[in-house]
């Protein structure tokens, strides 16, 4: 049985770019908009629940169609011919300034384990601070050595849905995603790029390919929204090895 690789990816985009622009209709936003600092918890959580699923699915997508292209040999980019960098910078004066669109992460995001990479630093995963005790029980002093002064802390906030919360990193992941979605071959061009580099480097993370093993990121066991099932079918479709060739 033959897969309709190119029919399922377009089908698979369609309806990721259908939820994203969901997404942009409940934070009340287009996707070009830049000047938004912020919008209410609720409209955040929402977000949230679908955006890095999304994200997940897109990858995989990306990452189905570069593995129809292939892979040529990286060349860095301090290496390449100077001619050919002055004409690039002579095109990009004479094109009117524009703001650029926010690059599309193509790798999945790694948990890090410090038995697996006993070189790099300790406070690389430093673990959060936890709080100690209920911060209404927790007075302050004055002065080294003085008495204890009797004025307590004050009490935690109350967090309301409404409340109004940053919306800048949000936003940008929303429009990479939107940005991707309309232009896969561009992404997976990337992809193959990023594939061809890792290929070159020595064994260690630097050298993994660009979707991890296992489960993809923001993989919910029952699922709770469409995107669950949509991450799991593109996820199948990027797992899919072809078939090799007849001698």
């Amino acid at each position: 049985m033959t897969l309709d690789t190119p029919h399922m990816i377009e089908r698979y985009r369609l309806v990721l770019l259908r939820l994203v622009a969901e997404l942009f209709v409940v934070a009340g936003v287009r996707p070009e908009t830049r000047g938004v600092e912020s919008f209410s918890r609720q409209v955040r959580g929402s977000i949230l629940r679908v955006l890095r699923q999304s994200e997940s699915a897109t990858r995989r997508l990306i990452f189905t169609t570069a593995r129809q292209l292939e892979i040529p040999i990286y060349v860095p980019r301090f290496k390449q011919a100077k001619a050919v960098r002055k004409t690039a910078r002579s095109k990009a004066d004479k094109t009117p300034s524009r703001t650029r669109a926010p690059q599309f992460r193509l790798i999945d995001p790694r948990v890090f384990l410090e038995e697996l990479h006993p070189n790099r630093k300790r406070n690389a995963c430093k673990p959060r601070r936890q709080r100690g005790g209920d911060p209404r029980l927790v007075f302050r002093f004055a002065d080294f050595g003085a008495p204890a002064c009797e004025a307590w802390s004050d009490p935690a906030p109350e967090i309301s849905p409404n409340d109004p919360v940053t919306a800048k990193h949000i936003l940008r992941r929303m429009q990479a995603v939107h940005h991707a979605l309309n232009d896969l071959p561009k992404q997976a061009q990337r992809m193959v790029r990023e594939i061809a580099k890792r290929r070159t480097l020595p064994p260690g993370p630097g050298c993994v390919g660009p979707i991890r093993a296992g489960l993809p990121p923001g993989h919910r066991k029952k699922p709770v929204h469409v995107v669950d099932t949509l991450l799991r079918e593109c996820h199948w479709l990027a797992m899919q090895v072809p078939k090799p060739p007849e001698r």
